[in-house]
């Protein structure tokens, strides 16, 4: 929509599944955006919305002015209860008696494999999904052991990369259980959700937020946290929707006549607590999150942008359309709107024109096209003109991390002596500004000073292990702020084409080196297929510096290298278009016969 595709003309039907990401901070205002974009363009656009969880329906029906259908029906029954004291007392269901033991949470997990089940396990934190699986992972080689083969392990482990969080991981899977949180890669992720639905892995600790994720039904889902840390307001319950959405997982259709979702209790008053306020209490009525300016300011940007609004009144009118524009008053919506037109065009992103009309500058384009923050953009902004030919890698790389489109890094009590001597160390010399004065300022500077070493670390091709040990966080982190920064650092080079395109050509490199996680040297290898970091460098410090070089190594002395192997061998040898074994490089047909075996002695 943002790029007007013509194709959106010809939308007639629109399903939104999980309709209840309206209520999402993240997520929810974009979705509803959308939809409002969409229903506006097209009055005869039909819209069928899916959530099984949302208390207040008929409010969304209202507004996306539809029917709303309700249905009881599930694919299998689902059971929902409370454990304590060995049984399980299920509402308007029969109890069920687990027996006797020392741990609780083991008792149940064991009781569901025993009977040809599978489980998942909800926890508060990584670090419990982490040790929970590690703790039980020897009880349950005992009851449902899982043999992997040496590429299954090598896969688990992060392949070329291993790491410790990878063996760790091996090791849990072998006996047939594992953790599923956001430290792990894609590739951990994908395998492990796999293993679970082929019933090779009888057992899965998860975290909750990444319960609307896991499209993993299992026979018994066991909730043993109801609350969590929140970093604005301490320890907190789960809200309801969470809960039920964990819930919802428990029942595999085509295996169990049943699913069983259970909460565990510490004792009767609790247990009284869980079944009052989760298993018998309905999901939390789902609210718009689009009321407040800083989400406000992209969305606004976008209209104005693709001429969805011309005026502030129009966007006035937007705005009513909305979800929120239908629950709520819009008081004091005409003062937000008026403060985000004047944010936009004080930074050369919109033109206003006559008393209320307002127009996009190529700025307010560019930034629009490319999805990002405009605050974002901002920062790209200012941080580009300053910079010069031979800014430091870390400082570009602070002032991406100072975005607010990219998760930073909370720097921990033991990381804040060697951030403050590199605060020290680039002080005058940062691209962005902080207010030292200003407590929350600085946080904010430090935060993004650690995702920046986080990143030159990346790139300077420091192992896995390392990094993570370091920061304290897992592969999938790596990754996840690696692809955010790269595609700011991408935003950031377009940007630097409208105020100072020197800059682009300096970053330019940089964003190769960001994605592989290497030094300027493996450019090149890190491009043929097959090849990361780990086997790039094992190459280069063979004497493989380009493609050119692979032309003409013999395939097994290739073969032979580190992480290499016949296979890959092979593949980059076709790569590399290498020619018939007795054809010499031009260079070397007249080389003398020292020169030949210099280029060569390594291999």
């Amino acid at each position: 929509m943002r790029h007007k595709s013509t194709w959106m003309d010809e939308v007639g039907l629109v399903i939104a599944d999980e309709i209840h990401l309206i209520h999402d901070p993240g997520r929810g205002p974009t979705l509803e955006v959308a939809l409002t974009k969409m229903m506006r363009k097209s009055r005869d656009l039909q819209v069928i919305a899916l959530s099984a969880t949302i208390s207040n329906a008929l409010d969304l029906a209202m507004w996306l002015d539809a029917d709303l259908v309700t249905s009881e029906w599930r694919p299998t029954v689902l059971k929902e209860g409370v454990f304590l004291d060995g049984r399980i007392f299920f509402d308007g269901h029969d109890d069920v008696v687990i027996g006797e033991g020392k741990e609780p949470l083991w008792m149940i997990i064991a009781d569901t494999v025993r009977s040809g089940g599978q489980c998942i396990v909800f926890v508060n934190s990584r670090r419990s999904t982490e040790s929970l699986a590690s703790k039980h992972s020897k009880d349950m080689r005992e009851l449902s052991p899982n043999p992997l083969s040496e590429k299954d392990v090598k896969l688990l482990e992060g392949d070329a990369d291993t790491t410790s969080f990878g063996k760790k991981l091996a090791s849990c899977v072998k006996c047939g259980v594992a953790f599923h949180n956001a430290g792990l890669t894609y590739t951990q992720r994908r395998y492990v959700e796999d293993a679970f639905r082929r019933g090779d892995i009888k057992c899965i600790f998860a975290t909750p937020t990444l319960a609307a994720g896991i499209n993993l039904p299992a026979r018994r889902v066991i909730v043993r946290d109801t609350g969590r840390f929140e970093s604005n307001s301490g320890y907190s319950p789960i809200p309801v929707m969470e809960i039920k959405q964990m819930c919802g997982r428990a029942g595999r259709p085509g295996y169990d006549p049943y699913g069983e979702s259970v909460l565990i209790a510490k004792n009767e008053d609790d247990a009284r607590h869980l079944m009052n306020d989760y298993v018998r209490c309905a999901s939390e009525n789902i609210m718009s999150k689009l009321g407040n300016e800083i989400v406000l300011r992209s969305h606004i940007l976008g209209l104005i942008a693709t001429g969805d609004v011309g005026s502030e009144e129009d966007i006035v009118g937007f705005i009513g359309d909305t979800f929120f524009g239908s629950e709520s008053s819009m008081l004091g919506v005409e003062s937000a709107v008026g403060n985000v037109v004047d944010f936009l065009a004080s930074e050369g992103m919109v033109q206003r024109v006559g008393d209320d009309g307002v127009t996009v500058l190529p700025f307010g384009k560019r930034v629009s096209d490319l999805y990002i923050d405009p605050k974002s953009a901002v920062i790209l902004r200012d941080a580009v003109m300053k910079m010069r030919a031979d800014t430091e890698d870390i400082l570009i790389l602070h002032a991406i991390a100072s975005t607010p489109d990219v998760m930073t890094l909370y720097p921990r009590k033991k990381d804040m002596d060697g951030l403050f001597a590199l605060e020290e160390k680039y002080s005058g010399r940062f691209l962005t500004d902080v207010d030292e004065d200003d407590n929350y300022s600085m946080e904010l500077f430090m935060a993004a000073l650690k995702t920046a070493v986080l990143l030159d670390s990346w790139m300077s091709e420091v192992d896995e292990d390392t990094i993570t040990d370091s920061m304290g966080i897992g592969p999938g982190d790596i990754r996840s702020r690696v692809e955010k920064a790269e595609w700011i650092m991408y935003a950031m080079t377009e940007i630097a084409r409208l105020f100072n395109p020197p800059a682009e050509k300096r970053m330019r490199p940089m964003m190769t080196r960001l994605r592989y996680g290497v030094k300027s040297e493996l450019i090149e290898l890190v491009t043929l297929k097959g090849v990361g970091r780990v086997r790039a460098r094992s190459m280069f410090n063979a004497g493989i510096r380009s493609t050119a070089d692979l032309m003409y190594i013999d395939v097994g002395k290739l073969a032979a290298l580190p992480k290499i192997g016949p296979a890959l061998a092979r593949s980059l040898k076709e790569q590399a278009g290498s020619p018939p074994e007795d054809v010499l490089p031009p260079e070397e047909m007249t080389a003398p016969a020292e020169v030949k075996q210099s280029r060569l002695s390594e291999f």
